[in-house]
C-alpha cells in the first residue's frame, strides 16, 4: 500500500515537472565613470549557453572569452572587459583603451528584459 502511494506520487511529480530550460537572465547595471557621469545599461547572461551580452538601449554587444561560475561572470567586449560578482552584485569594468583611465565600479541587480531588446534575447 505504501509503495503504491509512493509510486503514484513520484509519477505525479515527474509529469508535473518540466524540463530545465536555458533562459537568459537580465541585470540592470549602473557604473559611475571617473568624470562622475553615471552610465546605465543592461547585461544578459545564460549559464547553459555560456553567453553574455551588453544592451545599451539601442544595440547588443556579445561578449567573448566568457567565463561563468557560481561566484562571477567574466567577459571581454570590444571596448572593455567586465566582471560581475554574483554574491554581492558588484560590477567592474576595465576599458581596453584610455577612455576612462582605469577600473570602473558599479552594481548590477536582477531585472526583467529592458524595452526594445531583440525578441530572441528575452
Amino acid at each position: 500500500m505504501r509503495f503504491g502511494t509512493l509510486l503514484m506520487a513520484a509519477v505525479g511529480l515527474t509529469a508535473a515537472a518540466g524540463p530545465a530550460r536555458a533562459e537568459p537572465r537580465w541585470l540592470a547595471c549602473k557604473v559611475t565613470d571617473q568624470g562622475g557621469q553615471v552610465r546605465n545599461f543592461s547585461v544578459v547572461f545564460d549559464d547553459r549557453r555560456n553567453t553574455v551580452g551588453v544592451w545599451d538601449g539601442t544595440s547588443m554587444a556579445e561578449g567573448t572569452s566568457v567565463v561563468i561560475t557560481f561566484q562571477a561572470l567574466r567577459a571581454t567586449f570590444p571596448n572593455f572587459s567586465m566582471t560581475y560578482n554574483r554574491n554581492d552584485g558588484a560590477y567592474s569594468m576595465t576599458p581596453l583603451g584610455a577612455n576612462y583611465g582605469g577600473l570602473l565600479h558599479g552594481e548590477c541587480r536582477r531585472s526583467p528584459p529592458p524595452p526594445g531588446v531583440p525578441a530572441d534575447r528575452r
